[in-house]
């Protein structure tokens, strides 16, 4: 439930979310490039309006991007973004093991955190053999309802990076890098950033 409402929340704001000022994550994309061949299938796991699937594409990978929000996936494909698939994190539906790497950015935060080892499993069943995993969530403890000025509630939970790191390691992966950004622009919480391999 908390899910499906954060979903219908981005579905009404999608497109003064999708105009506004993104993160470029240089240097996510890059590391998680690294750790990719060039052409390998890849999951933007919570794509929100495909700024990431449009930079992950934009580096030689075949990106997919995968949203519960309509309205956020409208954005995508008038942004340009052109794999898109309706779909709930939990329940991804792709074959197992025939993926190159899942770029899961702000996207993990918004299930509730008894629901997190179930998402990360199912992360690690779609991949490849080697396959990368890249995470950032928000650093902090407990859960919370988020609202903005006009009474619209997103779902967050907040992970500390030792809690980050042993829920990442009991799906199945061997973590290789990550680091911590500092809040955004009208941000709270510091950014953990985890790269994976399977």
């Amino acid at each position: 439930m908390r899910t499906e409402k954060t979903a219908a929340t981005y579905d009404r704001i999608a497109v003064h979310y999708a105009a506004r000022a993104t993160h470029p994550l240089e240097r996510e994309l890059a590391r998680f490039r690294q750790m990719v061949p060039t052409g390998g299938l890849v999951l933007d796991v919570g794509c929100g309006p495909g700024q990431y699937s449009r930079a992950l594409a934009s580096r030689g990978l075949r990106a997919v991007g995968i949203d519960l929000s309509q309205g956020m996936l409208r954005q995508a494909r008038e942004d340009g973004a052109l794999r898109l698939v309706c779909a709930d994190m939990r329940r991804l539906p792709v074959a197992d093991g025939c993926v190159a790497g899942c770029f899961v950015c702000a996207s993990l935060l918004h299930l509730p955190r008894t629901q997190t080892p179930q998402a990360l499993c199912g992360f690690r069943r779609v991949l490849c053999s080697g396959g990368a995993l890249y995470i950032g969530v928000k650093e902090g403890e407990g859960e919370e309802w988020v609202a903005d000025k006009k009474g619209r509630s997103r779902f967050f939970a907040y992970y500390r990076p030792e809690e980050l790191d042993r829920l990442i390691q009991a799906a199945g992966f061997e973590i290789v890098d990550g680091w911590t950004n500092p809040p955004g622009k009208g941000q709270r919480h510091n950014w953990l950033n985890r790269f994976a391999v399977a």
